[in-house]
């Protein structure tokens, strides 16, 4: 028996550090970030941050994204949500987790045949609590170090 626990523990400890590698080219999140967002809600402010946590095997990200007052919100906007970035060793993938406030969750994946190495694209496999045929893109485009684009673009009608 002591063996098998042996073994089974140097095997998970191989996928973890693999794991950790896996997250080298998004490195570059980590940290506080403060930038100017637009969207239906009109131009905004927006504070996220990126940290490791769980030994380094997860990035956590959480974002405050403020609009001001328009006439279709007279109190104005602020939406929050945080997700998980997580490595599937199994498909060797990257899976992205958002939760958001309105209560819905995408899980996204980041597809390889899209991405570059400034450039990374994940597209929604589930979102939860929305119409069955929506589909999701969030793309990071790393400027540099110090500034990223992200873009969330939304199909409602199941066309990505």
């Amino acid at each position: 028996m002591r063996n098998i626990v042996i073994a089974s523990w140097l095997g998970l400890s191989f996928f973890l550090v693999h794991s950790q590698e896996q997250f080298k080219d998004l490195e570059f999140l980590i940290g506080k970030w403060q930038g100017v967002e637009s969207g239906v809600a009109g131009n905004g402010i927006g504070f996220r941050t990126y940290n490791f946590d769980l030994d380094d095997n997860f990035i956590i990200e959480k974002n405050r994204s403020t609009f001001p007052k328009s006439e279709k919100k007279p109190i104005g906007e602020v939406h929050r949500d945080f997700g998980v970035y997580s490595y599937n060793s199994v498909t060797s993938i990257i899976v992205f987790r958002q939760f958001h406030v309105e209560g819905f969750t995408i899980v996204y994946q980041l597809n390889k045949t899209l991405s570059v190495s400034d450039k990374f694209v994940f597209i929604s496999r589930e979102i939860e609590n929305s119409p069955k045929d929506w589909i999701a893109r969030s793309v990071i485009t790393k400027i540099s170090n110090d500034e990223f684009i992200e873009t969330f673009e939304i199909a409602m009608d199941g066309v990505n």
